[in-house]
């Protein structure tokens, strides 16, 4: 017979065994963006995924290193390729070095680590880069490759351009790029972002492997439709697949870790980041609001959740 404590000690380690296999699925599911990003804009986002993942992998292992079970989790570098997929292209490497320190350590490691954490922990770099460095994560961009082999035989185009993504665009002209490179990605912006086409697909993958529940993407993407409507008054599909709502939508909502687990909870919680987005893009200074958005939503939705258990709720 099995003692309690080994009996939670084996439901704990198969928990651990399930959630790996997420995190496998998850980066298999990038792999299509991140193919399309190089023919884009060449090998140098590969360094930049690598540069990420190395540093997010030796954080990670130097705060477990002296634990009984100190293995580095394969959510690890599900982080550091989000976080990289979210810069732009001519990100400093040091840069994408100090937001995969960031990101482990101050949005996994304090809580606990592994199964943990309160907040998304890309979305934690992420912020962190674009608050420290501005001008690196919105002044350069680069002119994409539109023909093949494009990015496939050059280490990154040399074509610099200072206004180049869709949302910035927008902003500073209120001209809207037109919906079909919108759609596949021809565009300037940040590295895993810009092809709403493969971000779909991967999207329909999670979903169908179970690996992430609809529920939240659905719900975020109807909120952003609805106040899109209300805050601008026009068409809300360009703003849908502009910037990075539908990569945040599919990869960063989806974390089972940070997101609720009351059903209705996980409703709430999309309609709040998709009101939240168009909030952050209408009337702030930032082009840019899914980040802040998911950030604040994390903060408040544990509160929100008690409330919904509390008054019984079902889950």
């Amino acid at each position: 017979m099995l003692s309690d404590i080994e009996i939670a000690q084996k439901a704990k380690t198969k928990k651990i065994i399930l959630r790996q296999a997420i995190m496998e699925k998850v980066l298999f599911a990038l792999i299509p963006v991140i193919l399309f990003s190089i023919f884009l804009f060449g090998w140098r986002i590969l360094a930049v995924i690598l540069v990420s993942n190395i540093f997010a992998f030796f954080t990670e292992y130097l705060f477990i290193r002296k634990k009984k079970a100190g293995k580095v989790s394969m959510a690890v570098f599900v982080t550091g390729t989000l976080l990289a997929l979210t810069l732009p292209p001519t990100i400093p490497f040091w840069m994408a070095m100090v937001g995969a320190i960031v990101a482990v350590c101050f949005g996994k490691m304090v809580f606990g680590g592994f199964g943990m954490n309160v907040f998304n922990p890309a979305i934690v770099g992420r912020t962190f880069i674009y608050i420290s460095f501005p001008n690196a994560m919105t002044m350069q961009w680069l002119e994409p490759f539109t023909k093949f082999p494009g990015g496939y035989l050059n280490w990154q185009n040399s074509d610099l351009i200072t206004s180049a993504t869709p949302m910035i665009e927008y902003g500073n002209t209120g001209k809207l790029t037109e919906l079909p490179q919108l759609f596949l990605g021809t565009i300037s912006g940040s590295m895993g972002e810009t092809s709403a086409l493969l971000i779909l697909l991967a999207g329909i993958y999670l979903i169908i492997t179970k690996t992430a529940k609809w529920q939240p993407m659905l719900s975020v993407l109807i909120s952003f439709w609805v106040f899109t409507l209300l805050f601008y008054g026009s068409n809300p599909l360009p703003f849908m697949i502009s910037g990075g709502l539908m990569f945040g939508a599919i990869f960063m909502i989806t974390d089972p870790v940070s997101m609720p687990k009351n059903k209705y909870a996980i409703w709430i919680y999309g309609i709040l980041v998709g009101f939240l987005t168009v909030f952050i893009r209408r009337f702030s200074l930032f082009t840019e609001g899914f980040m802040f958005a998911l950030l604040l939503a994390n903060t408040f939705m544990p509160i929100i959740e008690f409330v919904l258990n509390k008054a019984k709720v079902k889950k």
